[in-house]
């Protein structure tokens, strides 16, 4: 008997069948060539989820009106010859390994740039003029042309993106829509343009083939509320053949309540399910799909057990571990890569990159082969059982090598295991675990309360030595900083009653905002100073967004454009605007970043034929870098 029976049961909708109710959402592919066609790059991302089990797999940012939704040239065109000749690659790819291959249809009308939308209004102070109604029927049109193209280049099923603000919202949104002719003045007017599209799909493309249709439902702060999304929902029922939904608009996602949208850690599981839930309350004819940070089997399994939808859409989860469809399938819940929910791939993808800080894999699978081994073993020793270390060691292991880690502690996780107690960071826990259990079970000789020494390796004669001894906090001179009151910050996540009653934090990274947000769960009250402008995050710009959030639900703020000046045993004083002031602290916590063991690592140099220096001790970054560099180079021996 399958242990998750519901999220495994086969369903078919129309004349297509999908194996199970976990599906790939649309995640955009931004390493898009010159000529703004697909490359394998493209093709192995989206056909390593059919592989790893997933029931269908959505291409997403398919544009079906270039002309009148330039997004750059980032973005597939459906009607370009050229990219369906890659398209037709892809979907037979993703359909050789028993998924369903969908497209998402999207148009981003007021938002994409050509200005122009349902009604005159502005977009970042710029104007928009409205479609005219041959605009309107034109853009119908080149949906329909657009589904049709992706059913004859061997797609199954559509998406149109009708969420998110993207154009069939606009039309529906009274806050977009003040036309008073026949698409606009009343709900089931402005619900015509959403309505169209999917009967005249359906028209051109045959009753049997599925249309999955993403709505927001509800557009938050700046736009309609849920009763107003269940009435889009219900408009549409009968029409879609699934209706996928989600939450906010363009102009919401483009400031902290994004978040809402795509929950951080500082979220639940499946924030988002409930919305899906009173739709599918609402639904005579279509079947509802959920989304939102859902990332655990159990939580899938619970959610289509309990009827609150009938599919469960995930990104991160399926970035993060492509193969987790199969591994739960199989009961192997503990071989699944948990997503951390740390927004790197969030953070990446404003840079061009598509990736994910715990697969080193993603969108360079074809680069990395699932299995590999070494053409001759070595016998490697890893210095260090932090992230880098534990990485290091798991995949050299599988690539052949003997393998010993030393660690001079009694514990594994580096500067992550003093985060133990915190929490929104869990995922990280089962991360450590994870990576604990791949140890064992890949039979690394593993050596805790060991701290290896140059004469220990002299001794060993290793072929291989990976140094990744870490870094030390890096601690500013500021009179008073020696004082006994004065902490790491690690110290205050691993002893936050020992802290008093109010702390002041030096330095507003991410690790002194995300220590401010324990304390502030902890009772304590915490104020924080960063000498730059910003929360600094250099990387992981998303998870700063996610902190910031965070901190201002809490009343929290950071005191910007502030140096430490001097600590007592009172008090932290800062200069800003040329004053100095003050904060009454009962302890003051050093935030202000690492500073690389790099001496200590290029002591072991000289006793192996090959050395490598990886994560902090080399550069101190974040987890993507340190996890991406152990991995990539272990591969390498």
């Amino acid at each position: 008997m399958l242990k998750y029976p519901h999220l495994f049961s086969p369903i078919k909708v129309g004349n297509v069948v999908f194996r199970n109710r976990i599906f790939a959402s649309p995640t955009g592919w931004v390493d898009i060539k010159d000529d703004c066609t697909l490359g394998d790059n493209a093709i192995d991302y989206y056909v390593e989820k059919a592989k790893g089990g997933a029931g269908a797999v959505c291409i997403g940012e398919c544009q079906v009106d270039k002309p009148r939704s330039p997004r750059g040239n980032r973005c597939i065109d459906l009607l370009n010859p050229f990219n369906l000749f890659y398209l037709g690659r892809m979907a037979d790819g993703i359909k050789r390994h028993g998924a369903v291959a969908s497209a998402e249809l999207s148009h981003c009308g007021r938002y994409g740039g050509a200005a122009k939308g349902p009604s005159e209004g502005t977009v970042d102070g710029h104007p928009v003029t409205a479609y005219s109604t041959e605009e309107i029927y034109d853009i119908v049109n080149n949906y329909v042309r657009s589904a049709v193209n992706a059913k004859n280049k061997g797609f199954n099923m559509v998406t149109i993106h009708g969420g998110h603000g993207w154009l069939p919202e606009q039309f529906f949104s009274e806050y977009t829509n003040q036309r008073t002719d026949e698409w606009g003045g009343t709900r089931e007017k402005r619900a015509r343009f959403a309505i169209m599209i999917c009967d005249k799909i359906h028209e051109a493309c045959g009753k049997d083939f599925p249309i999955e249709f993403r709505i927001s439902a509800s557009e938050l702060s700046q736009g309609y509320d849920v009763d107003e999304g269940i009435e889009y929902a219900k408009a549409l029922d009968g029409h879609a053949d699934i209706i996928h939904v989600s939450c906010g608009i363009h102009g919401t996602l483009s400031n902290d309540e994004w978040q809402v949208c795509a929950p951080t850690m500082f979220q639940e599981e499946g924030a988002l399910v409930e919305y899906a839930a009173n739709i599918k309350k609402e639904m005579k004819h279509s079947l509802v799909g959920t989304v939102g940070s859902i990332s655990t089997p159990e939580f899938m399994e619970e959610v289509i057990a309990s009827g609150k939808a009938d599919f469960v859409n995930c990104a991160r989860a399926l970035m993060c571990d492509p193969y987790l469809p199969n591994k739960a399938r199989a009961g192997r819940d503990e071989d699944i890569i948990p997503c951390i929910k740390c927004m790197s791939c969030w953070s990446s993808i404003m840079t061009g990159l598509l990736v994910c800080a715990l697969n080193p894999r993603t969108s360079r699978e074809a680069q990395f082969p699932l299995v590999q081994k070494a053409p001759v073993a070595k016998n490697v020793v890893v210095i260090g059982g932090g992230i880098a270390g534990m990485e290091a060691a798991v995949e050299a292991k599988r690539c052949g090598h003997n393998v010993i880690l030393f660690e001079k502690n009694d514990y594994l996780g580096g500067g992550m295991h003093c985060e133990e107690k915190v929490p929104f960071k869990k995922y990280f826990r089962k991360y450590l675990e994870f990576q604990i259990r791949n140890l064992d079970k890949e039979g690394v000789d593993v050596r805790l309360n060991t701290e290896a020494t140059p004469a220990m390796m002299e001794e060993m004669k290793p072929d291989v030595i990976l140094a990744c001894v870490g870094s030390k906090p890096a601690f500013p001179p500021v009179p008073g900083i020696d004082g006994k009151n004065v902490v790491t910050a690690q110290y205050a996540f691993e002893n936050p009653d020992k802290l008093g009653k109010k702390v002041a934090i030096i330095g507003g990274g991410l690790v002194g905002c995300e220590l401010a947000i324990f304390l502030d769960m902890e009772g304590l009250k915490t104020d924080v100073i960063e000498m730059g402008k910003v929360i600094n995050a250099p990387g992981l710009g998303s998870q700063g967004l996610a902190v910031k959030r965070e901190l201002r639900r809490r009343g929290m703020e950071v005191t910007f454009n502030a140096t430490a000046s001097k600590i007592t045993d009172e008090c932290l004083y800062y200069m800003q605007d040329g004053q100095e002031k003050l904060i009454e602290a009962d302890t003051v916590i050093v935030a202000t970043g690492q500073k690389p063991l790099d001496e200590e690592a290029f002591a072991f140099a000289p006793y192996a034929p090959e050395f490598q220096m990886i994560g902090d001790c080399s550069s101190v970054a974040n987890i993507l870098n340190a996890v991406k560099n152990a991995y990539t180079i272990a591969r390498d021996l």
